[in-house]
């Protein structure tokens, strides 16, 4: 059994110690029997929590009850604790002053939990009017403590349990109203103190443009102890674990975070409504800690870049500075391009933090993104070709991921580690619908729907498109054409550009396509915006790209369906896609040079599939318990070209052969499919991983 972590292996290492390819141990990781794990519920049905105590006094240990609630119910309110087993240097590793109930409710043990910790959050939990604590410690069985089995992937039925509640560690902390994150560092000065207050308030950066800057208001002085009472911040603990990386991600904006202060500076805290009123605790978000801190590092880059120069030491200094802090607490929102996935950046950082069994990177990555699909990590451990990088890359591609196979093959491939191909290959040219202020959720649901990992490459499936006439609107009304109601989703111009489209798809004969975008555009009028199912909103979106193309003067082309056999389909223009290549002209048949046609690839799902979020206990795989279904809302839309790499794949009607696909480039549109079953097709590997071991 390898349980090495090979995550700082190249990828040519690992397929030569396995002596197969790296396709080929992507597809064995895949078609492992067993290695498709469900995810279980039954652990959220019966949340085990602490109730609060009365406060200590005297000489004896405090007792702590048990409780369980249903956390999948409403009306459940608890403190869910992220903190870190091991105590910082400021933290005393004294315990026992409290005995927390056994599970059969016999009796009381002393808990292991330093006093310390269960100081603080019962403080904050009597301010917060919170009566019960969810604590992993406690409230998951920790494994059998007579158990020998040096196995990770031992069978004991509470090591069993132990896994299964790590699968659900996400929806603990994101369906509790009070996620708390403890951090062992005191603030110890009233300096300390005023310098975050300007951090978290913004005062230390300001916004030109679309940049973020040093303030003028600020002395440089200043600017630089903040940055180091930063790095003394995220060099705690709590910032380097990849358990508390899930939990503070999860709990999102919720997550407030506790640090401690000395005494004295009670009255000076209380100076600063930012740090909140409980005693002896700055209580801030999470959320806005890292914004401030993320805000910071960046204005001192381009600070650092500016006036200094990259080859002088202090910058250089400086620099790392920067760089270890937004590894700790870097805000995605600000640091991850619009057009870029969060995945490869969500892997590195869980890659790069603490973690005493690394092959729970793989639950940690699963629920940071929100996989649907969990790999056994009993079974992948038990493989004579186990490889923990490789069967990470493979969860990222089993839930959909999309490998970049259309750009040219790259000889450094050989030689790079599974996260650092990931982060090179996978797509990174999104176009979010209304411009990047929430990029980042559109990119994440940019997701193939169902994918199948085989020697041939990722088998999938969706709707294949002929583009055929192309729409030239440079010389259409600005303004649009005149509609007689302006409501809906849509902004009132973008529905003037699309009645004026209407207009003409009817007047050159294209009478089925114009039918569509109308009664679209009703619909929208007549349905308030959160009524809209993610269908409508996902072709409102689309057709809002379609309008602002318009808008502009931009290129669209007209597409029908493509047919199972290599040939346009008799179906009329049923879609418009934003071509904007500044081709201009009919654009004939719609092809490339060399006669290839130009195709579009399209696939949507709603996040449950349409079939409800929670599977029974009859449809689930875990026998009697429920098992999570939940899924992200799945869309892509990709130009893209038909290669000689198609496969025969299995579809309702039996084998098919499934064209072979390679993308182009990202390309938006408004397509109409109602009853149009989708249509299986295979992407085939980036040729450059394809040919690592063969």
């Amino acid at each position: 059994m390898a349980t090495l972590d090979d995550g700082r292996q190249s990828l040519s290492e690992i397929a030569r110690a396995r002596g197969k390819s790296i396709v080929s141990l992507l597809a064995d990781i895949a078609g492992t029997p067993g290695a498709i794990q469900p995810r279980l519920l039954r652990f959220l049905r019966n949340l085990e929590c602490l109730r609060l105590p009365d406060c200590p006094g005297g000489h004896g240990s405090t007792r702590v009850d048990r409780h369980q609630i249903d956390a999948l119910q409403p009306g459940h309110d608890y403190v869910a604790l992220s903190y870190t087993w091991v105590a910082s240097a400021h933290e005393s590793t004294t315990a026992g002053l409290y005995s927390v109930q056994t599970r059969d409710g016999t009796r009381w043990e002393p808990s292991e939990v330093r006093n310390l910790v269960l100081d603080r959050i019962f403080n904050y939990m009597r301010a917060a009017g919170v009566d019960l604590l969810w604590i992993d410690q406690h409230s998951i069985v920790q494994g059998d403590p007579d158990c020998t089995d040096p196995d990770p992937a031992c069978g004991d039925d509470d090591c069993i349990e132990n896994r299964k509640a790590m699968q659900v560690m996400d929806l603990v902390y994101k369906r509790s109203s009070h996620p708390v994150g403890l951090l062992g560092r005191p603030i110890t000065s009233a300096y300390e103190l005023r310098l975050l207050a300007n951090i978290l308030q913004g005062e230390l950066t300001s916004v030109r443009g679309d940049q973020i800057r040093l303030s003028h208001h600020k002395s440089s002085k200043h600017t630089w102890h903040a940055l180091e009472l930063l790095s003394r911040i995220t060099a705690d603990k709590w910032w380097q674990s990849g358990w508390v990386f899930q939990e503070n991600y999860k709990a999102g904006t919720r997550m407030a975070l506790l640090i401690r202060h000395v005494e004295h500076l009670e009255p000076v805290k209380q100076r600063h409504p930012v740090f909140g009123t409980l005693r002896g605790e700055l209580c801030i978000r999470s959320v806005d800690f890292m914004e401030g801190a993320t805000r910071l590092c960046l204005a001192c880059r381009h600070q650092i870049a500016r006036y200094r120069g990259p080859s002088s030491a202090w910058a250089t200094r400086k620099a790392k500075t920067i760089d270890r802090i937004l590894a700790a607490a870097g805000r995605y929102q600000l640091t991850v391009p619009p057009s870029d996935p969060m995945t490869p950046r969500i892997v590195h950082d869980i890659e790069r933090r603490t973690m005493r069994e690394r092959w729970n990177r793989l639950a940690i990555t699963a629920n940071c993104c929100q996989y649907s699909q969990r790999l056994d990590i009993q079974h992948l451990q038990r493989s004579a070709t186990a490889s923990l990088s490789l069967s990470m890359l493979a969860l990222c591609l089993l839930n959909g991921e999309v490998l970049h196979n259309g750009h040219p093959a790259i000889a450094a491939a050989t030689d790079m580690t599974a996260t650092q191909y990931l982060a090179s290959r996978l797509f990174r040219d999104f176009q979010t619908p209304g411009g990047a202020s929430h990029s980042l959720t559109f990119n994440k649901s940019c997701r193939f729907i169902d994918p199948a990992l085989a020697e041939r490459g990722i088998a999938t499936s969706g709707h294949l498109w002929r583009l055929h006439k192309t729409v030239d609107t440079r010389h259409w009304r600005p303004e649009g054409t005149w509609v007689d109601g302006l409501a809906g989703t849509l902004e009132p111009l973008q529905r003037r550009s699309l009645a004026c489209l209407v207009e003409h798809l009817a007047r050159h004969g294209h009478v089925a396509l114009a039918d569509e975008i109308d009664a679209l555009l009703h619909r929208d009028a007549r349905t308030r915006a959160g009524g809209l199912l993610f269908s409508e909103r996902y072709m409102l979106a689309m057709a809002a790209e379609v309008a602002d193309a318009i808008a502009r003067g931009g290129i669209l082309r007209l597409a029908c369906l493509w047919g199972e056999r290599g040939a346009a389909t008799t179906t009329p223009y049923m879609a418009v896609f934003v071509w904007d290549d500044g081709t201009g002209g009919d654009g004939g048949g719609g092809t490339w040079e060399g006669g290839e046609p130009s195709l579009a690839f399209t696939a949507s799902r709603p996040e449950d599939g349409g079939s409800g979020v929670w599977k029974s206990r009859d449809d689930c795989e875990g026998g009697d318990d429920e098992c999570d279904a939940s899924d992200l809302d799945r869309h892509v839309s990709f130009e893209v070209e038909v290669g000689k790499e198609g496969a025969v794949v299995a579809a309702a009607g039996g084998r098919v052969v499934a064209p072979g696909l390679r993308i182009r480039r990202w390309l938006p549109g408004v397509c109409f499919f109602r009853g149009v079953e989708r249509w299986p097709v295979v992407f085939p590997w980036p040729r450059d991983l394809e040919a690592i071991g063969r």
